[in-house]
């Protein structure tokens, strides 16, 4: 069974819907579980690109299928063990990437071990519970997630909040948020996980009206945060931390492992994290064959050469432009 949520079926046939229209999925016999699109560069790409919270594959020594190919597998955290070691007619070159965090919750019991860990001092734990004290008393507070059901009703007005509130904290912001021109995409992506129960929509409500909402993909007992936004109008109450706290809550009573918050450096995944990791993007191909290694090598000189310029902050100003050009379309 395939437990990853983006190598799934219905994220494979979703993704190809809207970005892959003309081109067929390929799978091969020696690499598992990941299906690939064809570029015009002799280079396939997983499905999903770099659109995903982390791929997971295993090579099979045993498979013919890899003469002459070249492939890349985009986002693959190191912290999965891959059934990779020892290939024997295949290189595999790994080129790192952004930076990731992790809780590692298998050595919490309850949220008050999650609190002693992530709060460095009894009084930010007691400023961290007074606030949601706080919030209890001064608003009309509720929680709920949708995990393995939800009407469709539910889902379109929750998602329609959603983006509401997604384009109103980057417009405060003033940064580029790349979920927003995918919209369409996820939201037809995002109903049908939550019933196959590989996604986790958590949200807390003012007056039954969202006011904090994160979707979650889960793969097995990992849970990664993948879309997080707030009504910034309730900042100063840290409702975007109590988000968080109802999450991990969750993730404590359902034998979550690992709550990953993904690709990034951010003050609140540094908070609620104890663990740092990095993504690395595959290159998987045919030691043997020539015109094989030289797509490989033009592939990892490209991308360490995107690392340079990320490690200058060049990704930040060009961010910083997307927005600008975006508003005045």
């Amino acid at each position: 069974m395939n437990s990853n949520p983006f190598t799934s079926s219905t994220f494979e046939t979703t993704w190809s819907k809207y970005y892959d229209k003309k081109k067929k999925a390929v799978a091969f016999n020696f690499v598992n579980g990941v299906k690939f699109i064809k570029t015009p560069f002799f280079l396939f790409k997983n499905i999903g690109k770099n659109f995903t919270n982390g791929i997971t594959y295993s090579i099979n020594n045993s498979a013919i299928d890899y003469k002459n190919k070249a492939i890349l597998l985009y986002d693959v955290p190191d912290y999965f063990l891959l059934n990779n070691k020892n290939p024997i007619n295949i290189s595999i070159k790994k080129v790192r990437q952004y930076k990731g965090f992790y809780a590692d919750l298998s050595k919490f019991k309850n949220i008050d071990d999650v609190l002693a860990a992530y709060f460095n001092s009894s009084k930010s734990r007691y400023n961290f519970r007074r606030s949601l004290k706080q919030l209890d008393e001064k608003l009309q507070i509720s929680y709920k997630v949708y995990f393995g059901a939800i009407s469709k009703e539910d889902y379109n007005k929750e998602m329609s909040a959603f983006k509401e509130l997604l384009g109103k904290r980057f417009d405060e912001k003033n940064t580029f948020n790349t979920v927003l021109p995918m919209w369409d995409f996820y939201q037809e992506l995002i109903y049908p996980l939550i019933l196959e129960k590989k996604v986790v929509f958590n949200v807390v409500y003012n007056s039954n009206v969202p006011i904090a909402m994160s979707i979650n993909f889960l793969n097995n007992d990992v849970l990664m945060v993948s879309i997080r936004t707030f009504d910034v109008d309730f900042n100063k109450m840290n409702i975007g931390n109590i988000e968080i706290y109802k999450l991990l809550e969750w993730s404590l009573d359902n034998g979550i492992k690992k709550l990953d918050f993904s690709k990034g450096e951010s003050y609140y995944k540094k908070r609620w994290t104890d663990t740092a990791y990095f993504y690395y993007h595959h290159i998987v191909y045919d030691k043997k064959s020539p015109s094989a290694i030289l797509v490989a090598n033009g592939v990892v000189m490209y991308f360490k050469f995107k690392q340079f310029l990320r490690d200058k902050n060049v990704n930040a100003l060009y961010t910083k432009l997307k927005y600008v050009f975006a508003k005045q379309k």
